[in-house]
């Protein structure tokens, strides 16, 4: 008995194979006790509601909700909760379908109607978390809350996505008094089975809608921003007509949502992990919606984690407080520098005293032209010496009037400049200088909220164009170019350019190289094309640019009482002659002229 015993004692193999068999007839019992247990339940379930609400209970559909929505078919049917966390800046509706911000009115401010300015459009605001077992997003499901709590001055409001007691995903928002900023902590307890990837995905998706005046001109404002982690801020053209879409390639720090004038942006305590995407669709049929922005981004599967929103106007002292570099938004073009160090300390300090923008612009003019009239002085006597020596520019002219001797011409007419002292790029020198502030002031007023529904003479908002005519019928061609609209001070501000040129180039020789165009032409086209292009513009970019017109031209009448023609002319001639007699040094520049002169005649005699 005992040899039979050991000789027919299960190996461990044996043992190890008959307790999987063991726990797989247990596991299909247990299911089998569930199913048994979920069918009690659905039967007391259906027997109670046609009791109390004497309705038909309708199994098919309760069955179409566990095979469309799983452990979470609870979850997949309710009513829509709406509650409010509020502060002196922004009121936050909140949904309990998705447990997400429904929409968000920014106090303080309205839309160019008049009516309550809101950022998300909601039930066109979607927000949660993907769920690889059914492959939906929570924002399709309800979520429970206890409602909104009152923590010193703090509002909170948790929302409870739950499959039992032992799993659930939960969102927990606060807002903070004095703040642009709602907060967010994703906590997760026994969601692995239910989020099976390595890292969760949430999906933001938004339809932005029309808050200013023009919408062709707040769409070319709107786009998708986005920080990668310790590096650089990219956004999507929002100029393109066409729907756009852009891998996230690194680490991201925040995506915004950008307009105009406000935006929405999600940001990461710490980053969003690489991958992910943004998408940009525009909407063509809606006066009232201009794109529908996604964004897709990964967060590490960790059970607590932290991010916050910030709903707020593009103001750059707001967006520096954030310390998250969403200044960054602001398009301020090559010369933002001189924007953000020079131009806005000038204009918060007149803004401070002065309440009208009409005339914080006039004098933020007249600083900044102060500031440049050594430039201007030094152009005007640069243009002053050439018009004085127009006379003998006009000698080699007629020495050399055939077209093939326009290099000898070009050639004399340099040497004529050296030997007076005469640099013909002085003029340009100056003007170049002050390019760069002409560049960032064309980039501030388009980009500052402050001008935004400020009224100025005919002009109810210098943050848009201002219209003195309008017509609703569509115009082939003149609409498309033109606009529906005339503003004055885009007029105003062409007429002086058309001034200025002229008064800068009366009596003025200009050199004119074979093949290139006449810039005095050019200018008179430019003036002309201005019409256009600004017509939709800011109408405080216009009026900022028939100021500096004016005053240019006070400038220049100021510059010629003080200057005298004749003593510049004596001091050239003094030059020219003093030149004559000392020797002669030809330039590089000279040496190629006479070369290139050399050639051309050889040319023409072959």
């Amino acid at each position: 008995m005992v040899g039979y015993y050991f000789f027919t004692k299960p190996t461990e193999e044996d043992l190890q194979r008959r307790a999987a068999y063991l726990d797989s007839l247990r596991n299909v019992e247990i299911q089998k006790q569930q199913q048994r247990i979920a069918d009690s339940l659905l039967a007391v379930s259906m027997a109670d509601s046609l009791s109390v609400a004497d309705t038909t209970y309708d199994t098919q559909s309760e069955s179409t909700l566990i095979r469309e929505y799983g452990s979470f078919y609870k979850s997949a049917k309710g009513e829509q909760q709406l509650v409010t966390l509020e502060n002196n800046r922004i009121a936050v509706t909140m949904s309990n379908k998705g447990g997400k911000p429904y929409r968000v009115q920014v106090k303080n401010y309205q839309t160019h109607y008049g009516d309550s300015l809101y950022l998300l459009a909601g039930d066109s605001t979607h927000f949660g978390l993907l769920l690889s077992e059914i492959g939906r997003s929570t924002d399709e499901m309800y979520f429970t809350t206890t409602g909104v709590v009152q923590e010193n001055d703090v509002q909170k409001i948790s929302y409870r996505l739950s499959v039992n007691e032992f799993s659930y995903l939960e969102y927990t928002y606060s807002l903070q008094p004095d703040s642009y900023n709602l907060d967010l902590t994703i906590s997760t307890k026994g969601m692995e089975k239910y989020i099976r990837e390595s890292r969760y995905n949430l999906l933001w998706n938004s339809t932005i809608n029309v808050l200013e005046k023009s919408k062709s001109a707040e769409s070319l404002n709107t786009t998708i921003v986005w920080k990668y982690f310790e590096d650089d801020t990219e956004t999507l053209n929002p100029r393109s007509k066409d729907d756009e879409k852009e891998k996230l390639s690194g680490q991201v720090k925040w995506v915004g949502f950008k307009q105009h004038f406000f935006s929405a942006v999600l940001i990461a305590d710490d980053k969003f992990e690489r991958g992910g995407d943004v998408t940009s669709k525009v909407l063509t049929n809606s006066n009232t919606t201009m794109k529908e922005f996604t964004a897709s981004l990964f967060m590490p599967k960790d059970q607590t984690i932290g991010m916050h929103f910030f709903f707020g106007p593009n103001h750059l002292p707001v967006l520096k407080e954030q310390d998250v570099d969403l200044e960054s938004m602001l398009d301020l073009g090559w010369f933002g520098f001189i924007t953000k160090y020079a131009i806005v300390p000038i204009f918060n300090w007149l803004r401070g005293f002065i309440d009208n923008m009409g005339l914080v612009i006039l004098l933020m003019t007249i600083i900044l032209k102060l500031i440049l009239f050594p430039l201007t002085c030094k152009s005007y006597l640069s243009t002053a010496r050439m018009r004085v020596i127009k006379p003998y520019v006009d000698e080699i002219n007629e020495r050399y009037p055939k077209p093939e001797e326009a290099m000898k011409k070009q050639q004399a007419t340099m040497d004529l400049y050296k030997k007076v002292g005469i640099n013909p790029m002085g003029g340009c020198l100056p003007l170049l200088i002050q390019f760069p502030i002409l560049v960032a002031m064309f980039r501030f007023f388009p980009a500052s909220i402050e001008l935004r529904q400020e009224s100025f003479l005919w002009a109810e908002d210098l943050s848009t164009y201002d219209s003195i005519f309008e017509w609703s019928t569509h115009i082939p061609i003149i609409s498309s170019i033109y606009g529906n609209h005339i503003s004055l001070f885009t007029l105003l501000m062409a007429a002086s350019m058309i001034i200025v040129n002229k008064i800068n180039t009366a009596n003025t020789t200009q050199i004119q190289t074979p093949g290139m165009p006449n810039m005095n032409v050019m200018m008179w086209i430019m003036s002309i094309m201005m019409i256009f292009w600004f017509n939709d513009y800011s109408a405080g970019l216009s009026y900022y640019y028939l100021l500096a017109n004016v005053i240019t031209m006070l400038q220049t009448v100021l510059i010629r009482n003080l200057v005298n023609d004749e003593k510049i002319l004596k001091k050239l001639e003094a030059n020219k002659a003093k030149a004559s007699t000392a020797p002669r040094r030809k330039s590089k520049f000279q040496e190629r002229l006479e070369k290139m002169a050399k050639e051309q005649q050889k040319n023409m005699r072959k």
